[in-house]
């Protein structure tokens, strides 16, 4: 059989000329443009350093393939060491190619991928664009990740939060050149989810970021996660135990740094599991290099989190715009994996169950544990009958507990909508639980609402038309295009989306339950709010 021909498109932006090819998937037609270079390859002396303007190229330069991901072990697709240091690239994906002097003004949606800060990546693997592309100019990042993306000396040889400077720079190079491709550079709305969606909410507080983007989602993530910030105190302690790890026992920071700019990266991501002490593993601790308030070094332009995010948000100093955020409603299905690979885990959390709390209640001390474990499992003892309740401790402490209170900042701060959602669907395209084979669970796991938004080439599922899975499909990709274009997710109603979603305030608690039939309902999870409420205040 012949292969059909390549219909090849070329745009020309900023750095040069691209081409980049016609592609039909899933019954769209759309033009993909690939491994586009945003920013200076980060190595040699530029290691650890801020990203740098692309560099133009003579002639034109193909689009044609995904440029590499970080150099990274990924924990959620459980690979050994993958990708380059090299690794600054982004995809656009569109409809609609400008003709001659026309111009077409496409809402753009730019995704920011999740993984911990240490592993994942834009590429279709995870984040294919043909269910998206027929509304909105897909933009996916790549951006560095783990030491070489959030490594801190927390000093201005090395502040931090490069991963996050990177983003900045793909927004920065949007905003230059996204209408080459149709899309509108003033109707730019950020997305994310996990630590993609602590990025959009860091977003949201940075000064670096301001007047880049327009609109924000962040699912499955918020800046006031546990898992989503470092101290400057770690930065540091942390950055010193990678080099000793690699054979540089040294607090100072000048010999460390040089130390670290002469070690390949495949070595540096090799140590970051290494350096786990006992404690790390009985926690939960998925990363070290996070990102983390910086010491002012140079000017304001340089500096991406100036502040400890509680602080910035109390103070209102963010950037107010159209905000939406939201959980599956069984996120924690993700730290499940070992319980039910090996059912003896159980016993070995029930008895550790002290350390499978965030830092912050840790430090209250041991004896906060009956009464935890009274709310969540009616003071019995974690077993087989009972996960399910052990995936709701996940979900709220890890994940609810930080996107409430982010919102409740949010509102009271600023006069831009918040639209705050629950996912319960589960379907042919929950990739995680699949993943994990945790059917015997009920509920979406974090991770799982991403099937309906983009088409994974790792399930490779052809959905059939009018399945409840397809019209999940529509109900999802109309919902965030809405978002998109309009700064309300709801602006009209139609027969896939039936239902208004209001907006959230303190007073009226409001949140939009996604599944196959949709409905606003109020006061997600009060009374599990309510409870952490509590154990904060204590002592």
């Amino acid at each position: 059989m012949a292969s059909k021909e390549v219909e090849y498109a070329t745009v020309q932006v900023a750095q040069g000329t691209l081409r980049g090819q016609k592609v039909t998937k899933n019954g769209n037609n759309f033009y993909s443009f690939q491994g586009i270079p945003y920013a200076k390859p980060p190595i040699g002396p530029l290691r650890f350093k801020p990203p740098q303007p692309a560099e133009p190229w003579q002639g034109s330069r193909d689009a044609l393939k995904e440029g590499p991901s970080s150099a990274q072990i990924d924990f959620i697709l459980k690979t050994p060491f993958l990708g380059e240091e090299d690794c600054l690239f982004l995809n656009v994906y569109s409809s609609k190619l400008p003709e001659g002097s026309k111009t077409t003004k496409i809402p753009v949606m730019v995704f920011f991928h999740g993984g911990a800060f240490v592993g994942g990546s834009g590429n279709t693997e995870m984040y294919g664009p043909a269910y998206l592309v027929p509304e909105v100019v897909l933009v996916t990042v790549n951006y560095r990740l783990g030491a070489l993306g959030f490594l801190s000396l927390v000093d201005a040889s090395v502040p931090g939060n490069n991963g996050l400077k990177d983003q900045a720079a793909a927004l920065r190079w949007i905003k230059q050149n996204i209408a080459s491709f149709g899309g509108d550079p003033n109707n730019v709305t950020i997305f994310g989810e996990s630590a993609g969606g602590a990025s959009v909410n860091y977003h949201v507080l940075s000064p670096m970021s301001k007047g880049l983007f327009h609109k924000g989602i962040a699912q499955s993530g918020s800046v006031l996660n546990p898992w989503a910030l470092c101290t400057p105190e770690q930065a540091r302690e942390r950055a010193q135990r990678l080099g000793k790890t690699l054979g540089c026992d040294t607090t100072d920071q000048k010999e460390l740094l040089k130390f670290l700019q002469t070690v390949s990266a495949k070595d540096i991501v090799e140590a970051s599991p290494k350096m786990m002490t006992e404690e790390d593993k009985k926690t939960f601790t998925l990363a070290f290099f996070l990102p983390v308030p910086e010491i002012k070094g140079g000017s304001d332009e340089e500096v991406f989190l100036p502040d400890y995010p509680i602080n910035l948000l109390k103070e209102g100093k963010f950037n107010h715009v159209p905000y939406m955020t939201g959980i599956t409603n069984a996120e924690g299905i993700v730290f499940m994996s070992d319980v039910l690979a090996n059912p003896d885990t159980v016993k070995v959390l029930d008895e550790n169950f002290y350390y499978l709390l965030p830092a912050e209640f840790r430090k209250k001390g041991k004896e906060i544990v009956p009464e935890i474990k009274k709310h969540y499992f009616g003071g019995e003892n974690l077993s087989q009958s009972n996960l399910p309740k052990l995936v709701n401790f996940f979900t709220h402490t890890w994940f609810l507990n930080g996107i409430q209170e982010t919102i409740n900042y949010l509102v009271s701060k600023s006069s831009k909508p918040v639209y705050y959602y629950l996912f319960e669907f589960v379907g042919e395209l929950n990739f995680y639980k699949k993943f994990l084979k945790a059917e015997s669970l009920p509920g979406a796991s974090h991770i799982d609402d991403l099937g309906y938004l983009f088409r994974m080439d790792v399930m490779d599922i052809d959905v059939q038309p009018q399945s409840p899975t397809y019209n999940m499909v529509r109900k999802m990709v109309k919902l965030w295009s809405n978002f998109a274009r309009t700064g309300n997710p709801t602006p009209n109603l139609d027969s896939d989306v039936n239902v208004a979603w209001p907006a959230y305030t303190q007073s009226n608690g409001k949140y939009f339950r996604i599944n196959s039939d949709l409905r606003a309902d109020e006061n997600l999870l009060i009374n599990d709010v309510k409870f952490w409420n509590k154990i904060q205040r204590e002592k």
